[in-house]
């Protein structure tokens, strides 16, 4: 995983993994739980493949238009990991 800070992220997003980049906006890489939530999607797809994960979550994302991020299907379980990770803390 190839993990890189930078200075504008599109969407609004604070962090966004585009295989195998994890890109952050520097608060993003700061906090260990966006971290968490991103090494999820790298490992998911990876373990998927790549390009069948990516087409699925966009395929996916369609139908999610204008729904909170969380209800995506390749979303909840990263923001499940990263809300665990939050109660750890």
């Amino acid at each position: 995983m190839l993990e890189i800070t930078v200075k504008w992220l599109p969407f609004g997003t604070q962090a966004i993994t585009l295989w195998p980049f994890v890109l952050y906006l520097p608060a993003a890489y700061a906090d260990s739980c966006t971290r968490v939530h991103e090494a999820y999607h790298w490992h998911d797809a990876l373990k998927w493949g790549v390009v069948p994960w990516y087409a699925t979550y966009l395929i996916i994302g369609i139908f999610y238009i204008g729904r909170p991020a969380a209800k995506h299907p390749l979303e909840a379980p990263a923001y499940r990991a990263e809300r665990k990770c939050r109660l750890e803390k």
